[in-house]
């Protein structure tokens, strides 16, 4: 952390209890601060998990389903003048 890290001034921002300036002046400081940009990812993300988990809604699709599709479309070729 910088000397212009405070950690009481994170944990105000994350109780929502920062005016407006200091808000912007916390957000402006997180933009170019990875440490602090960090900590106040971990506690959004500890606080609000279901917004984080991994999706298992891969779509899985065969070889041969793969080939179907290539072969299945044709490249149209438009000459412009």
């Amino acid at each position: 952390m910088s000397e212009q890290c405070n950690r009481k001034r994170l944990a105000a921002y994350l109780a929502n209890k920062l005016e407006l300036e200091e808000r912007l002046d916390l957000l402006f400081h997180l933009d170019h601060c990875i440490q602090c940009w960090e900590e106040v990812y971990n506690a959004q993300k500890a606080q609000h998990p279901h917004y984080y988990r991994q999706s298992s809604r891969a779509v899985k699709i065969s070889d041969k389903e793969l080939q179907k599709i290539d072969t299945g479309v044709e490249e149209e070729l438009i000459e412009v003048a």
